[in-house]
C-alpha cells in the first residue's frame, strides 16, 4: 500500500498553492512583514486605525503581507480579522518555529508561512498538512537538503550571512526571496542578483507607521 505522504509524489493541492504564491510574487516582488504594536491586538480603536492605514495601501495595490506568529488567541483573532477584511491579499505567517504555529496558520486559512531558520521536520510536517511553508536558510548544506525535499520557494535569511558558496543562480527552478534588514530601495539590487523578491520588515513598518516609500512605490508600479 502506497504511503499517502510521499515527498517524491506531486501533491496537487500544495502545487496549486505554490503556483499561486509564485504568481503573486511575479506581480509584486516584495513581502511586507508587519509586526504590529501589542495594542493592535487588544484595543479596538487602535486596530481600526491600523486597518484604515493598511486599507490605504491595499487600495493602491499592496498584495503580499505576512505577520509573525504569536502563541496566543489575540494573534489568531487579529489574523482572522485581517483575512476577513482583506480577502484579496496574499496573507501569510512568519517566524514559524513549531507545529502549533503551522496548525494555527492552517486554522485561519493563511496562504503560506515562512520559517525563520531551517527545520526539516517542521517542513515535512507542513507538507503533510498541505500547507506551503517556505524555508529560511543560509548554508549550502541546508539548501541541498531543501532541494532534495522539492522545495520550490526558499527564503535566504539573514541574507547578509549567506554562505559564499551558496549560489542561488544554480537553481533556476526555485524562487528565492532575500530577507533581513532590507528596504524597498534594495529591491532592484536583489533582483539583479537573481532573487525573485524580498521581505521588508521594520524598514517598511515600524510597529506603528507604514513607511511612505511603500505607498510611493505602489502608486508608481500598481498595474493590477
Amino acid at each position: 500500500m502506497q504511503n499517502i505522504f510521499d515527498i517524491n509524489q506531486p501533491n496537487q493541492k500544495l502545487d496549486h498553492k505554490i503556483r499561486y504564491f509564485k504568481k503573486n510574487l511575479d506581480i509584486q516582488p516584495f513581502f511586507l512583514l508587519i509586526r504590529p504594536d501589542n495594542n493592535v491586538y487588544k484595543n479596538y480603536q487602535i486596530r481600526e486605525n491600523f486597518k484604515r492605514a493598511l486599507r490605504n495601501l491595499t487600495h493602491q495595490g499592496l498584495l503580499n503581507i505576512e505577520v509573525p506568529w504569536s502563541d496566543n488567541e489575540n494573534w489568531i483573532d487579529f489574523m482572522s480579522d485581517i483575512k476577513s477584511n482583506f480577502p484579496d491579499i496574499n496573507l501569510g505567517s512568519a517566524t514559524i518555529i513549531n507545529k502549533k504555529s503551522i496548525d494555527d496558520s492552517i486554522k485561519i486559512g493563511l496562504n503560506y508561512s515562512m520559517m525563520r531558520i531551517w527545520k526539516k521536520e517542521l517542513y515535512l510536517y507542513s507538507k503533510q498538512k498541505n500547507h506551503l511553508l517556505i524555508p529560511g536558510l543560509t548554508t549550502l548544506k541546508e539548501l541541498e537538503e531543501a532541494v532534495k525535499l522539492n522545495s520550490k520557494v526558499i527564503k535566504i535569511f539573514p541574507v547578509k550571512d549567506k554562505e559564499y558558496n551558496l549560489n542561488i543562480n544554480n537553481h533556476k527552478d526555485i524562487s528565492f526571496i532575500g530577507a533581513g534588514n532590507i528596504s524597498l530601495i534594495d529591491l532592484r539590487r536583489y533582483k539583479t542578483e537573481g532573487y525573485d523578491g524580498i521581505v521588508i520588515g521594520q524598514k517598511g513598518y515600524d510597529g506603528k507607521v507604514f513607511n511612505p516609500i511603500i505607498l510611493k512605490w505602489l502608486q508608481q508600479n500598481n498595474d493590477r
